[in-house]
């Protein structure tokens, strides 16, 4: 089989053979746009990615207590893809792909809780050591691996060059969601507090480039299974 490569806005990538997977990105996006409402574009918001919801409480609730997951989900989705965009670059020659990111959600991070209070960025920190996305001995309000409550999805905007094919190309945009309920115990005996909640964020983002005419990998996420699908028809 002739050999052939593409390459993306960061890398190249051989499309003999193409894994379409998403690529591990911030899971929040950059520049002081990153919590602001995308344009709205494709199907609406999903009903369980609504805003965020941060109760109002009188009393913080203690701290060093201990966090319990529980009905956790952790699925790939696309929220966004281009329209095929055939390619007919040989040798060195490099070809711009100019076909623009459809959005196709708009999910948005949010974090519930009853009373006592509980700071946001605790919870989100003790999820992340929880997916191995934070080390334990990391600032809570630093860094978390998720996305805070209030920022939006983000989508990747596609575009880069390919060159040394022939072939029908798509790009696509892809996040994984995670959704899970959690309740927070501290203390003891008469002075034991507990709370409950519902958080909805996402643990990574990023984008891929697949070829209508080569076969998904095992190893393909489904966003790019569901690209391929929208896109290429099949």
């Amino acid at each position: 089989m002739k050999s052939t490569r593409v390459l993306t806005t960061a890398v190249a990538v051989a499309v003999a053979g193409l894994l379409a997977a998403t690529s591990g990105c911030s899971s929040a996006p950059d520049g002081p746009e990153a919590g602001a409402k995308p344009a709205p574009a494709g199907s609406p918001a999903t009903a369980t990615a609504g805003a965020a919801q941060a109760s109002v409480h009188e009393e913080p609730a203690c701290t060093d207590g201990r966090y319990t997951w529980f009905n956790m989900q952790k699925h790939s989705v696309l929220n966004g893809v281009t329209d095929v965009q055939r390619i007919s670059a040989k040798g060195d020659k490099m070809v711009r792909m100019t076909k623009p990111m459809r959005r196709l959600r708009t999910d948005q991070a949010s974090l519930e809780s009853d009373d006592p209070k509980l700071d946001p960025h605790a919870v989100l920190f003790a999820l992340g050591v929880h997916l191995g996305l934070a080390d334990k001995g990391d600032d809570p309000q630093d860094w978390s691996g998720l996305g805070e409550p209030g920022a939006y999805a983000p989508l990747d905007e596609g575009g880069g060059e390919a060159g040394g094919i022939d072939a029908p190309l798509v790009n696509f945009s892809g996040v994984t969601l995670v959704e899970t309920d959690f309740r927070y115990t501290c203390g003891s005996g008469m002075n034991r507090e507990s709370t409950t909640g519902h958080v909805l964020t996402w643990s990574s983002s990023g984008g891929g480039t697949l070829s209508c005419d080569e076969p998904l990998s095992k190893k393909a996420s489904a966003a790019a299974h569901e690209a391929r699908r929208l896109s290429c028809g099949r």
